[in-house]
């Protein structure tokens, strides 16, 4: 009779993904380029080539891949208790590819395919790797950098990262508790603009984190905003 694995045991193979983290990083990197040349307002044929070329490799083995990254991410961090995995150097090269996925377009047919990672799924799987991801850095040190490349994302033109954002950031204000303060002063411009959002599932869930924030904090912060 197989027994499931503990999470002491868990905790001895997590060194062992440090030989996966090249290639992880690769993958959630893939489109980079082709983000950059989506917005170029001229292109030549030649460009116009590589970026349908870019378009093909973003289809659901892709996105599969990426879904399977970023769960494998989540579990090394959720048992790297000793930070054999997510030191500051990991924490900064790992840190852009994940935020990164906010602004992946999902492929078109994902959601007429059984087997592939629903939209939801995917945001989830984001949401609690960069959630886990603060809980286990354990330092303000570099909560500072992930907090900020979060928020940045909130300031997007689609729904889709601005909520991912607030709801990594309700994570890490529910989970690092008291921690959290010391993010307080960055993240109250951010969620001022939020709350004007005419989006009103970006207000509400901005609302519900600034009173989130208020009762760690001890002090109403509606005049900072």
């Amino acid at each position: 009779m197989a027994c499931p694995t503990g999470a002491a045991d868990r905790s001895l193979f997590t060194p062992y993904f440090k030989y996966l983290l090249e290639g992880s990083i690769q993958y959630l990197s893939e489109d980079d380029a082709l983000g950059g040349s989506k917005h170029k307002k001229k292109k030549t044929k030649l460009v116009d080539v590589q970026v349908e070329q870019k378009d093909k490799l973003l289809g659901l083995k892709l996105w599969n891949l990426r879904a399977l990254v970023l769960k494998s991410l989540h579990q090394c961090f959720l048992y790297d208790n000793d930070q054999k995995i997510l030191d500051s150097s990991n924490f900064q090269v790992l840190l852009k590819p994940i935020v990164s996925q906010f602004v992946v377009e999902p492929p078109k047919s994902v959601e007429s395919v059984l087997d592939a990672p629903s939209i939801e799924e995917v945001d989830e799987t984001i949401i609690l790797c960069l959630g886990q991801m603060a809980v286990t850095a354990r330092t303000d040190v570099l909560w500072k950098p992930l907090n900020h490349e979060v928020l940045m994302q909130t300031r997007s033109d689609e729904v889709r990262p601005k909520m991912l954002g607030l709801k990594v950031i309700r994570y890490m204000v529910q989970h690092l508790k008291e921690e959290y303060v010391v993010l307080v002063p960055e993240t109250i411009p951010f969620l001022g603009e939020l709350l004007e959002d005419v989006e009103l599932p970006v207000k509400t869930l901005s609302q519900e984190i600034l009173k989130e924030m208020e009762t760690l904090s001890g002090e109403s912060l509606q005049q900072y905003l």
